[in-house]
């Protein structure tokens, strides 16, 4: 578990086995230890982390079998790294991570094998590569991403086993699909 306290504090505690907690260590924490400073948002997926601090820049730690952290390698990291700058926002998935860059374009890194990095492909990708632009904001999900665009239409794409996408069927999608507006 990591939270940003209002003083722009970054905390953790929880399993630390790759990493994920940023504090240097591989040590599970049972009581919060802060990690970092001047930080505006956070976002855990399943064994990584990555945060946007207030100056833009977006930094990641944990397990990075895919290259989900975005720092162009598949090793894990117990330190967070600097991925990219300019970062609006982010959302860390599975194994995936998402993100919106001030410029209101969106991002993409990590595993690719249901599409839910949205480039048309099922490669996984360790350098971040850019699907949409005009979002507005997203989430990502265990496969699965969904984003919402400046213009208000929600879009879906990765795993569709269950319907998770909303496009009425359970087609797996590599390339975004518009299923609102």
């Amino acid at each position: 578990t990591v939270f940003v306290k209002t003083d722009g504090t970054l905390w953790g505690m929880g399993i630390n086995s790759f990493g994920q907690l940023g504090d240097g260590t591989t040590t599970s924490r049972s009581t919060p230890v802060q990690v970092a400073s001047g930080v505006a948002s956070v976002s855990a997926g399943g064994q990584h982390t990555m945060i946007v601090k207030t100056d833009g820049t977006l930094w990641a730690t944990g397990y990075n079998a895919y290259g989900q952290l975005g720092d162009s390698t598949i090793t894990n990291r117990s330190t967070a790294v600097q991925v990219a700058s300019g970062v609006a926002s982010v959302s860390a998935g599975s194994f995936h991570t998402m993100f919106v860059r001030t410029d209101r374009t969106l991002w993409a890194v990590g595993y690719n094998g249901q599409g839910q990095l949205g480039d048309g492909t099922t490669t996984d990708r360790r350098t971040p590569v850019q699907v949409a632009s005009g979002v507005a904001s997203v989430a990502a999900g265990s496969g699965h991403t969904i984003f919402v665009k400046t213009d208000g239409t929600f879009w879906a794409v990765g795993k569709n086993a269950d319907g998770q996408l909303g496009d009425g069927s359970t087609t797996a999608r590599s390339t975004p699909v518009q299923v609102a507006s």
